[in-house]
């Protein structure tokens, strides 16, 4: 008779093999839809479609990546080139050995960029931490940047004025150290589907989920959300100098879903949400804001014609 603790190793055993071959799976049926470029050692994922200039550069939220786009980089692309990526350790892209800083990020983007021959100008789109390393880069190299989107973009000042953000960041990081290794072993590769979806149409979805379950994404998100209050006061440090008169839309989302804190002080930092969005109008002397009344964070998903409309703006301006 087999004694119980050998049993259990057996099974532990039999129960990992079968989840890296599900993990493996997932992987091979799902390529990256784009190309995988050297920026100094190692790979990241670059996705272009369409031709002509400027060409548009999406920048996805904390702890997201290229498919967040799906709804919006097609029909861009019918008037211009079009580029997602993916940042290190996320989607398609490999791990940086870099620390994950907002300054290394920009610099990552940028050498992806040069080595994947994707020349500038560009308009930039960020969501959410997106527009703040978006905001980032266009100081960085300002003669690049000839507009730009904000999608509901992180505010570099949300954790002084909503201190209790960091509860919800905290409850996240728990969330994706315990996820972390049921996807290392391969557990989620086994049943993808009770990961959640947040607005991703259905063709696009089962992409998304086997890149959770196949990657070190959670070990990366864990990463970016731990660094995420430190990253935003680099992008304050120097985000006072503006960029003059570069077009600007600033896309804010309509409607509060509440995050993991008390009633109270979800309805504070709601209206510091309003006011921080506003203010990232004085970036630019030529600027506006869109309120996207049916969106919440994710507007992308929830309202894309709306970033699209004012992708298409932009870079009807930017030609005239």
């Amino acid at each position: 008779m087999v004694a119980v603790p050998g049993l259990i190793i057996l099974l532990t055993l039999l129960t990992w093999f079968v989840g890296s071959l599900a993990k493996s799976n997932s992987a091979k049926r799902y390529p990256a839809p784009g190309q995988l470029v050297d920026v100094g050692g190692y790979k990241m994922h670059l996705y272009c479609v369409g031709q002509g200039s400027p060409t548009v550069i999406f920048a996805a939220g904390l702890d997201d990546f290229s498919v967040g786009w799906s709804l919006v980089q097609p029909e861009v692309a019918r008037t211009t080139q079009v580029c997602s990526y993916d940042r290190a350790g996320l989607g398609w892209s490999e791990p940086s050995p870099e620390p994950r800083t907002s300054e290394n990020m920009v610099k990552e983007l940028h050498t992806l960029l040069v080595n994947g021959k994707v020349d500038p100008p560009y308009v930039l789109v960020g969501h959410s931490f997106g527009g703040a390393l978006v905001r980032l880069y266009a100081l960085d190299y300002p003669d690049d940047i000839v507009g730009m989107v904000l999608v509901d973009s992180a505010p570099d000042d949300l954790f002084i004025r909503v201190p209790v953000w960091q509860k919800a960041i905290e409850q996240k990081i728990r969330m994706f150290r315990i996820l972390a290794p049921l996807s290392w072993f391969g557990f989620l590769a086994l049943a993808p589907e009770n990961i959640p979806n947040h607005g991703l149409p259905e063709e696009t979805l089962d992409r998304y989920r086997a890149i959770l379950v196949a990657t070190p994404f959670f070990r990366t998100g864990i990463s970016e959300n731990v660094t995420f209050e430190d990253n935003l006061t680099e992008v304050r440090a120097r985000d006072m100098a503006g960029f003059g008169n570069m077009p600007l839309v600033v896309l804010s989302r309509g409607y509060w879903d509440a995050i993991p804190i008390s009633e109270s002080e979800n309805q504070y930092a709601w209206q510091a949400w309003q006011e921080m969005q506003r203010e990232l109008l004085k970036l630019s002397s030529d600027s506006k804001q869109v309120v996207a009344e049916q969106s919440e964070h994710f507007i992308q998903l929830q309202e894309p014609d709306l970033v699209i409309e004012a992708i298409r703006e932009i870079v009807k301006s930017v030609r005239e």
